[in-house]
């Protein structure tokens, strides 16, 4: 068949990337070769093969096939796929296996380009084809969708594709639920800006099919020399080319520089894909980086590629011969998590040498024990919660494992050693059986409570000499009396906060101070005695205090919620002690229609306890109250995203201070869709001194580390920042900004942007949009001053301007796909605006809507769009051609030298439409021949271009014949299942006598073989 030379999104990513996979010791699958189920788009003769060699035993084609029937029930449930993934990885005895996880080369890997997903006859909403799909024994568990770099709308299209489109549909559910990994990849270096993950346009990103919550991680490979040694497979020029060839290219493509550039492991996507599917850090993704989470809206989550990284350096620790270490992570990062996904790691890991595994999750708060209880509880653990003595000293002496429930994914005891960690009996393990038993102790918030002059120290440790103690803390104590490392041992992996904000795991946190003006009316009101300061507790306690600095914080906080448009946002006053919380709550209950909920401990007052767990709850679950007042309580590991404004009353040191302020650090997505870029603390004390010295402390330690690791250093820079910080921002933006253009003068800008590439325009779109940011910012703080040196207005139509632009160039550049994504509005504003600048630069005097030509240019370009949106195979050549036209139509209405050229563009257009209505003219009428059936019309026009030699109404009625003779059985699953070497041999025994006696079969026997595999591909395709 005859192919295509053309340099597109296929050969410049998809081509490459599919060779790179050859590399990593996947076998390249033909589409049209091999049989596809159509229900699970299983290859198969590869599936039955895989099955007979991992479960060593004869599987006929019957077998195989109840075997996917059940594959196919399994993943009809509306469980994002769960009983399919406990069947993948867990395989209860019952069951056939499908993957052996022990021997990696004893499963089959392979990849196949264009697998369409279909539901839907003949719309562009019941199919999706996935660029590289990546079959596991046959099993399609995961695909890469690639783009060319700097695609239209970036990588966050794509995203916004797959989550509105796809994940959000129903029919969907039983591909979803068996895909486990789904990957993106416009083959670019992840931006250098700590742009918010939200609005990053280029790099590669993972994720598990998660419904409506899915999101999007980074994957950014720690291992420095993991590409630099990996052992690739040679890939023979020959392979390369049958790769080219089987995608409709001419292997010519091969020869091009370009091609070679991208075709180099060391291309950003290449190197994701070494990263993410070397075959055995995939079977680990898959057997351990996958885990369901219970709640109002069940989840499914993937391994973040910190706690991959992680969880791998832990079992090398341990495989080292080391028994203890500590798992440096930020808040936010996933620490509970992480612990959740090690407890199958390393119960397997000791398994596979004859050892029982415990594990003990060790907490010194009662808060904590019902909190981390309840999240392993929702990973499907089974949970013992120790809340005494007694408790401990039972579980320690259980050798093995008692309250495992059937499906769980293992068992954990969380411990609470609060009331007893300073007792000089603590238990110590036995084993009276002499079974061999592991214990693992998970030490929480290992910053604190364990102090070396103390006896708990010494006792936990004391209670198991060859237990395994990992610590988990995002702030170690660094002192030299009390550092962590000295207790614990050294680093396993660190994960500081810059690294988890640019990931988007964290938030920087905006410090707000309170005015001048506002802390001397607040300390006007309060009517101190001679000598007597705000930090004395007389002062801080009395009436008159708590009732200014109510009324300050219960505006302010209003104002915050204004300004977002968001009233579920919440906050927290942390108060300076249980007498002023008290206090300000009932101020709050009684002056405002803000709710508080109090939360501070009080001994012998059951109420207290039962409304502080009330509160808490209430506050993380139901979105109310609005804002929850503290003293010590909850700020450490209390994570509820909605939390993010904090209003500090009392001050702290090193480690304390950053657990506190990082409560309002996690990313948050409003229910309107608004997404917080800050966490924000007012604060009412300074601890700018005190935070800037804890965060030295870790930056040293942390290069320290890094040093003996051969790490690239930190850099902790703008990670707490202030309104004068938000000033300079939007001071270098704008200084950044007037680089590129003159910004004075709108009409001027304009112009200028015609001169500016895509990539310029962009990047100014995103320092304007940082400029608006900053203004967003400045209205939070309620600060006039900041507020009157930012032109609000100037910079919209700044952005608007800009915006404009680059709409055009996206029109200009890829006509048919934009055409495609418009409304009508939309592109007549492109078109208009374009004019008007166009006419601006020509100083043709004020553009006139209403001209003419213009209105007849418009008019003809929204017919062409019609027609384009019509058209359901964007792929046909004469849709690349048409492209093509309308390309060359743009480039020469960007050098219109005047109005009056305009005309002759026009008629262009209207060569155009014509061209546009006669394809899809066509199309419709070769689709009534078949019975509507677009399969058919796609492998007529296929052939067509592939064997110019041949007379079309011989390969037309051809194909007519063959619709005809299986019209009635196309929607048959027994149809697609019979699989496409016997679809071939049957329809031949039906056909060819037909053939013969039409005289038509002398012009399709050359390639009838092919014909009728097209036929079949196509109707998978399009079914």
């Amino acid at each position: 068949m005859r192919k295509r030379k053309k340099w597109n999104e296929d050969t410049r990513v998809k081509i490459p990337a599919t060779i790179q996979f050859m590399r990593l010791g996947y076998d390249y699958q033909p589409i049209h070769e091999g049989t596809i189920d159509f229900d699970t788009k299983i290859y198969i003769e590869r599936f039955q093969k895989a099955l007979e060699r991992i479960n060593d035993r004869v599987f006929s084609r019957e077998d195989t096939l109840e075997v996917i029937k059940q594959i196919h029930t399994a993943c009809c449930n509306y469980d994002l796929g769960k009983k399919f993934y406990r069947w993948l990885t867990i395989n209860p005895d019952d069951d056939v296996k499908l993957i052996d996880f022990q021997n990696i080369e004893n499963n089959d890997f392979a990849v196949v380009n264009e697998l369409s997903y279909t539901i839907k006859q003949n719309t562009k909403e019941g199919s999706f084809r996935p660029d590289i799909n990546i079959l596991v024994n046959g099993i399609p568990l995961a695909f890469l969708e690639v783009k060319k770099p700097n695609n239209l709308g970036g990588i966050q299209a794509e995203f916004q594709r797959m989550v509105q489109e796809r994940l959000k549909h129903k029919e969907y559910y039983r591909y979803f639920n068996k895909l486990q990994l789904i990957t993106f990849s416009n083959n670019m270096e992840y931006e250098e800006e700590k742009a918010d993950v939200s609005e990053v346009k280029a790099g590669s990103f993972y994720t598990t099919p998660n419904g409506q919550q899915t999101s999007f991680s980074f994957f950014r490979e720690e291992d420095e020399l993991y590409h630099t040694l990996y052992p690739y497979h040679e890939i023979p020029d020959e392979q390369i080319r049958y790769v080219i060839e089987d995608n409709g290219y001419d292997s010519a493509v091969m020869d091009t520089p370009e091609f070679q550039t991208n075709l180099s492991v060391d291309q950003p996507c290449n190197k994701f894909i070494t990263s993410l599917f070397d075959k055995e850090r995939l079977l680990y993704l898959l057997r351990y980086g996958m885990m369901y989470v219970d709640g109002d809206i069940p989840q499914k989550h993937i391994m973040r590629y910190p706690q991959f990284f992680a969880s791998r350096h832990i079992v090398k620790r341990l495989k080292n011969g080391g028994k203890n270490g500590i798992i440096w992570h930020t808040q936010g990062s996933g620490k509970t998590g992480l612990a959740a996904f090690c407890v199958p790691i390393l119960r397997d890991y000791y398994a596979n040498q004859g050892i029982n595994t415990r594990f003990f999750y060790v907490v010194d708060r009662l808060s904590l024990l019902t909190q981390v209880a309840g999240e392993m509880r929702n990973r499907n653990l089974a949970v013992t919660e120790c809340t005494d003595r007694q408790d401990f000293a039972f579980e320690l002496d259980r050798p093995l494992a008692s309250n495992c429930l059937p499906h769980s994914i293992g068992e954990i005891c969380v411990v609470n050693i609060q009331k007893f960690m300073n007792r000089e009996d603590m238990p110590r393990c036995k084993n009276e059986y002499e079974v061999p038993v592991q214990r693992i102790f998970f030490i929480d918030e290992a910053h604190r409570s364990y102090s070396s002059q103390g006896s708990f120290f010494r006792n936990l440790m004391m209670a198991d000499l060859d237990g395994v103690f990992m610590a988990l803390t995002g702030t170690p104590i660094l002192t030299k009396k009390e550092r962590s490392s000295l207790k614990f041992g050294d680093y396993v992996d660190t994960y500081f906060y810059d690294k988890s904000i640019a990931d988007g795991y964290t938030l920087r946190i905006k410090r707000e101070q309170i005015t001048t003006e506002a802390r001397q009316a607040i300390q006007k009101d309060m009517h101190l005695k001679a000598n007597q300061s705000v930090e004395d507790k007389e002062a801080y306690e009395s009436a008159d205090y708590v009732k200014a600095l109510c009324k300050y914080i219960d505006e302010d906080f209003k104002n915050f919620r204004s300004v977002s448009h968001d009233d579920s946002v919440g906050g927290m006053i942390v108060c300076r002690s249980n007498a002023q919380a008290r206090m300000v709550h009932q101020w709050f209950e009684a002056y405002s229609a803000i709710r508080t909920g109090l939360v501070i401990t009080e001994n012998n007052n059951p109420q207290q306890e039962h409304d502080n767990k009330q509160n808490q709850l209430d506050f993380k679950k139901l979105g109310s109250p609005d804002m929850l007042v503290v003293n010590l309580m909850l700020t450490t590991g209390y994570d509820v995203p909605r939390l993010k404004k904090m209003y500090l009353l009392r001050s702290s040191h090193a480690q304390s201070l950053l657990q506190i302020v990082c409560r309002v650090n996690r990313p948050y997505k409003s229910p309107s869709g608004r997404i917080y870029h800050y966490g924000y603390i007012m604060d009412f004390v300074d601890i700018q001194k005190e935070y800037d010295r804890a965060l030295a402390a870790y930056v040293k330690e942390l290069e320290a580390d890094m040093d003996t690791n051969g790490e690239e250093a930190t850099t902790l820079d703008g990670m707490v920042i202030d309104k004068d910080a938000i000033m300079k921002r939007f001071d270098a933006c704008r200084k950044e900004v007037s680089q590129i253009a003159e910004t004075k003068n709108i009409e001027v800008f304009s112009q200028q942007l015609s001169m500016l590439n895509k990539e310029t325009l962009y990047r100014l779109r995103r320092l304007l949009n940082d400029m608006k940011a900053c203004e967003t910012e400045f209205l939070f703080s309620r600060d006039k001053a900041y507020l009157d040196q930012i032109p609000s207005v100037h910079i919209t139509r700044l952005q608007r301007a800009v915006q404009d632009r680059i709409n055009y160039l996206n029109l200009s550049m890829a006509p048919v796909e934009t055409m495609d994504e418009e409304d009508g509005p939309g592109l007549n504003k492109i078109i208009y605006t374009f004019f008007k600048v166009k006419t601006e630069i020509l100083a043709l005097g004020k553009f006139n809507p209403e001209h003419p030509s213009v209105q007849r240019f418009t008019k003809v370009v929204r017919m062409v769009q019609e027609e384009v949106k019509k058209n359901w195979d964007k792929n046909d050549p004469k849709i690349l051609a048409l492209d093509q036209l309308l390309q060359d139509i743009f480039t020469q209405l960007n050098d219109l030298p005047d109005l009056a050229a305009l005309d002759g563009l026009t008629n262009q257009l209207q060569d155009a439409l014509r061209q546009a209505r006669d394809i899809n003219g066509e199309n419709e009428e070769l689709a009534k021949k078949y019975h509507g059936r677009y399969a058919f019309v796609k492998t007529y026009k296929d052939l067509v271009a592939g064997y110019p030699e041949a007379a079309p109404v011989a390969i037309e009625n051809t194909l007519a014949l063959i619709c005809d003779t299986i019209k009635d059985q196309i929607d048959s699953d027994a149809f697609v299942l019979q699989g496409k070497d016997r679809f071939r041999d049957n329809l031949k025994s039906k056909i060819t006598i037909p053939l013969v006696k039409q005289k038509l079969y002398p012009t399709i026997k050359s390639f009838y073989d092919v014909l009728l595999e097209d036929v079949y591909k196509n109707l998978q395709h399009f079914k």
